[in-house]
Parts: C-alpha cells; structure tokens; sequence
C-alpha cells in the first residue's frame, strides 16, 4: 500500500457533516463507482479497528498518519497512546461524544464527489448490540442498496462458519463478499473452503479478496496474492474475483491472471493514481496494457480511509493519466457496473 499526504478533511465521523450553509452547485465529474469502500458508525470502526490490532498491529502503526486525518485526530496523542496500549490508540481516534454516522450527509458526499454507487466491505465481527458489522450494515442502507452494495466479510478461520455467514447475509440482500486473509491467517485456496467459493459462484456473489502486500509480520506475505486467485479461478470457474489493490507489487502476474480467467478483476484501491505513472512505482504493466487486456478488468476504489481525502480529486488523478478516455471511465465505473449487471443476472438465473 501507498500512503499520501490528505486533501485536508475536517475531522468528520465516516461521512461528511451536514451543513447549513448554502453550498455552491457541485462541479461537474465523471461518474465513479467506489469498489473498495467502508461505511461504519463509530461501533462498526471500533469492530474494524480491534480487528487490526488483534491480527495486525502493525496497520495501527504503519498507517497511524492516515487514521488520523481521517478521524480528525491528533497523532501526536495516537502515537503516545500506541506506545502504551493499541486499544488506547483506538480510543484516542473514536472518543465519546462523537456525532453519530449520517447515511443521509453520507449519501450526499458521494453525490458531491461524482459517486454514483460503492461496494461497502462489511464483517462478521461482533457489535456490542449481537449484530454483526454484516447485519448492522445491510440493515442500514437497506432502502438504497442501488447506491451502496453490501459485499458481506466473512472470516476463513473456520469454513462451517464462514459458509453460514455468506447464506445469511446473502439471504439479507448481500450482493458480494469480501475476504482479507491475513486477518484470518488461513490460504483461501485451501480446500477446506470449497464450500465457501462453490456458494458464492451459485449465487452470484462477487469476491473482493485482499492482494498483494500486507504488513503483519505474523503471518506469510504469500496470503492473497496473485497464485490464490489463479487456484481460485481455476477451480471455481464460475466465481467471480475482485484482486483488491490489484496484487501489487505483482501487478503483471495478477493482470496476466486475469487474461487467463474471464471472471477475474483488479481494483487498485489504497493507492494515488498520481503516483502510477512514477519509474518504479509498479503500475508500469497496468498502464502499459490499460488499451488491451487490461481495459475491462480494472475498476476505481479508495479504501475510505488509506488515503482520506475527497473522492472526486482521487479520481480526476486517474484521469490526468496518459490514458484514452474511454479508459478512465470503463476503471471509474463503467467496469463495476458490468459486474454488477453481471452478478445481479447470474443471481437471477
């Protein structure tokens, strides 16, 4: 992952805050669809931030900048408090009093920002209510699922449960999963799973599945990277796989894996399209067949927070790119559309 510098954000809770004052129109901007995004009330945060620190302190740390621009908090008091005790670091970015999440101010900030729909990355973590992240979430935004898709997280550390989780949430409106396996420490390819992915391939559910580099020292660098999605896809052929942040550093093999098996993608969330063009950066293939193979498989996300800054300068970055144009829609959103028009018929086949 690449981290950068914020567009200076407010402190906010997830969502832009609803104001008074009039605002000038919104400036015109391509359409985007959001293929990596997160959209939690403080609980649903404080589930996903525990998360991190119990299988991954390291994301407390490395990322520790990026946490607080978005949650608007002081990093200096963050990084005194992760000194001590990462669950006080976690305290210091969610304290009481915090405005509630906003799906209405939140709805209005995508519109602002030239997002027409997301794929929200939920959990099966536990709320202090008994809900899962999944449940709170498909609850929610149950009356705009045309806007927010609901890609349901479901942990591999135990398939009977896993398998449960995605026939629930399926059966709550989910429209895909979502899988990070070095929070888990298991291999998706593991054949224990098959259940799992058959399940998702009869119903059509996409699977957002993290790639590429990771920074828990605990567990292999090999966990999610490009040869799981090739035993994935060639497995499970009819299932459909999202590369989160596009496998990088191994952007070609992941590309080329994609050339291989027609229901595989890349998102390149967590990264500046700014940067992709830099020697070195290792976007150097995606670019280069950005008008061939690489054209309808890749699609626009954010990471919400990796990078917390407006949406809509995130992505006007890939469109100052020396791509054609109708390149930079087909990543923004017209490759996610497809597969959503693509999952919702096989879900009604």
């Amino acid at each position: 992952m690449i981290v950068n510098g914020s567009y200076g954000l407010a402190p906010h809770n997830g969502t832009a805050a609803a104001t008074a004052v009039a605002e000038p129109p919104a400036p015109a901007r391509r359409p985007v669809v959001d293929a990596c995004s997160l959209v939690y009330d403080d609980a649903g945060w404080r589930a996903y931030l525990h998360r991190l620190g119990e299988n991954a302190p390291e994301y407390l740390d490395v990322f520790s900048s990026s946490f607080c621009r978005y949650f608007g908090a002081s990093h200096p008091a963050y990084r005194e408090a992760l000194a001590v005790r990462w669950q006080d670091a976690v305290d210091v970015l969610l304290p009481p009093g915090r405005p509630p999440f906003d799906l209405a101010a939140h709805l209005a900030d995508r519109r602002r920002q030239g997002v027409t729909a997301e794929f929200a990355m939920g959990s099966a973590e536990r709320l202090p209510d008994g809900r899962t992240v999944n449940t709170w979430l498909l609850e929610t935004v149950r009356e705009v699922r045309d806007r927010i898709h609901v890609w349901a997280g479901i942990s591999l550390r135990d398939p009977a449960a896993a398998l449960r989780e995605v026939e629930v949430s399926l059966a709550a409106g989910a429209s895909g999963l979502c899988v990070i396996p070095f929070l888990d420490g298991t291999d998706p390819a593991d054949p224990r799973f098959a259940p799992v992915w058959d399940a998702a391939a009869s119903a059509g559910l996409p699977v957002w599945l993290h790639t590429g580099h990771h920074f828990a020292r605990s567990h292999p660098s090999g966990l999610g990277s490009w040869r799981t999605v090739e035993a994935l896809a060639a497995r499970h052929r009819e299932l459909l796989l999202v590369a989160g942040h596009a496998g990088w550093p191994d952007v070609r093999e992941t590309l080329l894996t994609a050339a291989r098996h027609p229901g595989v993608h890349l998102e390149f969330s967590s990264h500046r399209p700014r940067h992709m063009a830099g020697p070195g950066s290792g976007w150097e293939p995606l670019l280069h067949h950005a008008r061939g193979l690489a054209r309808d498989r890749v699609m626009f996300g954010t990471s919400t927070w990796v990078n917390p800054g407006p949406t809509g300068p995130l992505a006007n970055e890939l469109a100052e790119l020396p791509l054609p144009e109708d390149v930079v829609t087909a990543w923004l959103s017209g490759n996610a559309e497809a597969l959503v028009a693509r999952s919702a018929g096989k879900r009604r086949g």
